[in-house]
């Protein structure tokens, strides 16, 4: 969704000011390096938390093991379920988690399709189902 929608928005947009324009492979490189700068302190906050949340502090873990995790943190768990989604029991809960893995290489699948079509011929995703 994210290559047609910045493709079919462009120019369009209060965001970047319409400066971002072209194929989607070319967006990262137009961003104003204000953007990445602020992206990344947030994710880095963000990490941090999760850290936080997830692993036990470094005093408290034996030397030979590095990187322990809570007993009661599940990976991916930080607490945020504002819509109550997250299933119930540990094996709803296993199944969602490995729906969720296999969306997400599926996505990234066909990212890398739109992103070796761009680089191919230099045309957008949209420029190719409406030609």
């Amino acid at each position: 969704v994210g290559f047609l929608a910045g493709e079919a928005v462009e120019s369009k947009t209060f965001i970047f000011n319409g400066e971002v324009t072209g194929p989607a492979i070319t967006h990262l490189a137009q961003v104003n390096p204000v953007f990445w700068v602020l992206l990344t302190a947030g994710i880095g906050a963000s990490e941090i938390q999760r850290a936080k949340i997830g692993f036990v502090e470094p005093e408290n873990v034996p030397y030979d093991q590095p990187g322990q995790l809570r007993e009661k943190y599940i990976p991916g768990d930080l607490g945020f379920d504002p819509l109550s989604l997250m299933p119930t029991t540990e094996k709803e809960l296993m199944e969602m988690q490995t729906k969720e893995l296999q969306n997400g290489r599926l996505a990234m699948i066909a990212a890398a399709g739109f992103l070796a079509q761009e680089l191919a011929d230099g045309k957008g995703i949209l420029e190719h189902i409406f030609a």
